[in-house]
């Protein structure tokens, strides 16, 4: 797989995460290739801090996109959390090529992969479809709820 991902943003992302691990025992990268034409699918990461803090205070997991603000109009997603001082906290990363069940079912397998199978009791996202069919599937002994913000966005 890394012979086809050679050149361009793809490889000075992987690049970058390689050579951060040497000063980062825990962090964490995993991606997919997509088998028909050799494109980087999924990306996820998450750092040492990022981990330790999911450790801690991980009990609520909040996971929602921005929508296609990149160039490559990959969504990102971004798994984050509170801390004791009521800051909002990161646990992990990732850009992926679509938002199916699919592709967030993969996402939360490498998420529990990355946090040594802890999951949280809550999981909080703006409502989509393809994330609460991967949340049901994958964090089978969590909650899952939606936001507020985008409840009375909506409404």
């Amino acid at each position: 797989m890394r012979a086809v991902i050679k050149d361009g943003d793809v490889a000075a992302a992987l690049n970058y995460l390689n050579m951060k691990s040497y000063s980062d025992s825990m962090l964490y990268a995993e991606y997919s290739v997509n088998e028909s034409d050799g494109r980087m699918k999924s990306l996820f990461w998450a750092d040492g801090y990022s981990r330790s803090d999911y450790f801690c205070f991980g009990d609520v997991l909040a996971f929602d996109t921005t929508y296609k603000k990149n160039k490559y109009n990959y969504p990102l997603v971004i798994f984050s959390g509170c801390n004791h001082h009521s800051q909002t906290i990161i646990f992990g990363a990732a850009m992926v090529s679509d938002e199916t069940t699919e592709t967030y079912k993969w996402l939360l397998r490498c998420f529990l992969e990355c946090m040594k199978g802890k999951q949280p009791k809550a999981v909080v996202t703006d409502g989509d479809g393809a994330m609460r069919e991967a949340i049901k599937q994958i964090f089978t002994e969590s909650t899952h709820r939606l936001c507020a913000w985008h409840l009375n966005k909506n409404a």
